[in-house]
């Protein structure tokens, strides 16, 4: 049983909404980052990553982080940024093309996410956490919900439906990537005891995306506590933001690995790739896996697809052994490359499924990197197995969308 609660949201005036919230802070580019900076007074980037304004120095936060609290205050002295003065839920929609992605807003508890009602499939860097955490305790606040998923629930469906079909919403706006935008706020009596209700009636919340945020959220309330001996549970500090949509309204896509090595270009090469596979002529074009257990190689205008052999599928026995990610990680990238950590080996990059399989071909015909080794997606069964055993994926195992907005509901911890 997972603690998920209504909050008062910092949030951007209806009027400057497209302008304040930018695109998620972990996908969104360098230099998108930059571009949004140079032509955008209102965006909520100026408050997150005041270092872009400082092009060719790293992230100071004694230097930096103080000029980010400038442009919150003046933010919220504008009106731009307000603070809602009840406690709500807020249901996000994102539209893209003909596909929507519906959640819930609220407040997760960071003991949920210590005690595993919160689970993971993604190990973290201790750097980057800390780093969140050192955010987190600058910004007093949280700007971008870590994304979690859950079994569908029929009465918080119905309660989702009936907003969407008779209320107008509080937002509704298209962003610069074209996607549809809209938010309602939930704060009837009534309303909000039902989905807290139905939560508590749900054993156990995922981690779709947002790894990082949690365990920064989990660090920075450790600090919190450790500097507050008597504290309750009940305070700001013991919460985190989240976006909360179900199995069944997430969309995985694909990762594919990139590898720049010289021994693509050898002999023993293919060699040692018809050890372990079966493997196809595949023309010259990139391959898309469509379905589990394949894999396409492309190089030198080349492709293949890829088949595990039987003698070598045969000894895969745990649920992590049997992803096709760790097919790859073990028999292509390990054997083969000797790429013994993904998350570090300077060789090897990662290319979502949503860039498209042409990016990637030009990706590698440009000479960026050697070879790419193009994968079908994990699936949701298989991120709860994974999570329902304590296990942990290997690096860029999934890209789900939706990716949620910067700056458009803030949770601030005191």
């Amino acid at each position: 049983m997972a603690k998920v609660k209504p909050f008062k949201a910092l949030r951007p005036s209806r009027e400057k909404v497209s302008q304040v919230s930018a695109s998620s802070y972990d996908s969104a580019s360098r230099a998108e980052s930059y571009l949004e900076l140079e032509t955008n007074p209102y965006s909520y980037l100026h408050i997150v990553k005041p270092y872009l304004h400082f092009k060719d120095e790293k992230k100071n936060p004694a230097k930096h982080f103080p000029i980010g609290l400038e442009y919150l205050k003046n933010f919220k002295q504008n009106g731009w940024l307000i603070k809602d003065e009840k406690n709500s839920y807020y249901i996000y929609r994102v539209i893209k093309g003909s596909d929507a992605y519906t959640g819930i807003i609220a407040a997760a508890s960071v003991d949920d996410y210590l005690n595993n009602n919160i689970l993971k499939h993604e190990s973290t860097l201790t750097e980057k956490q800390n780093e969140l955490a050192d955010h987190i305790s600058w910004f007093k606040g949280l700007g971008n919900p870590v994304l979690l998923t859950y079994p569908d629930s029929a009465k918080i469906e119905n309660l989702i439906e009936h907003y969407i079909e008779n209320h107008i919403p509080e937002y509704n706006f298209i962003s610069t990537d074209q996607l549809k935008h809209n938010l309602w706020v939930v704060n009837h009596d009534e309303d909000v005891d039902l989905i807290q209700t139905e939560f508590e009636n749900i054993p156990k919340l995922y981690i779709a995306d947002g790894h990082h945020r949690s365990a920064g959220s989990a660090a920075y309330c450790q600090m919190e506590r450790d500097a507050n001996k008597n504290f309750t549970g009940k305070e700001l500090f013991n919460f985190f933001p989240v976006c909360l949509i179900p199995f069944s309204k997430l969309h995985i896509f694909e990762y594919h690995r990139l590898v720049k090595d010289k021994i693509v270009n050898e002999v023993s090469f293919m060699q040692k790739i018809n050890h372990y596979f079966d493997v196809i002529p595949s023309g010259n074009l990139p391959v898309q896996p469509l379905k589990s257990k394949q894999f396409g190689l492309y190089f030198n205008q080349t492709a293949y697809l890829l088949k595990l052999k039987k003698e070598f599928s045969s000894t895969l026995n745990s649920t992590l052994e049997k992803l096709d990610v760790s097919i790859v990680e073990t028999f292509i990238l390990k054997n083969i490359f000797n790429i013994n950590d993904s998350k570090t080996d300077k060789r090897i990059s990662f290319m979502d499924g949503t860039k498209g399989i042409g990016h990637l071909q030009e990706t590698i015909d440009n000479k960026d990197f050697d070879l790419a080794i193009t994968l079908y997606q994990t699936s949701i069964e298989e991120v709860k197995q994974v999570a329902e055993e304590n296990l942990i994926m290997p690096p860029k195992s999934t890209w789900i969308e939706p990716k949620l907005r910067t700056g458009l509901i803030i949770y601030e911890t005191e």
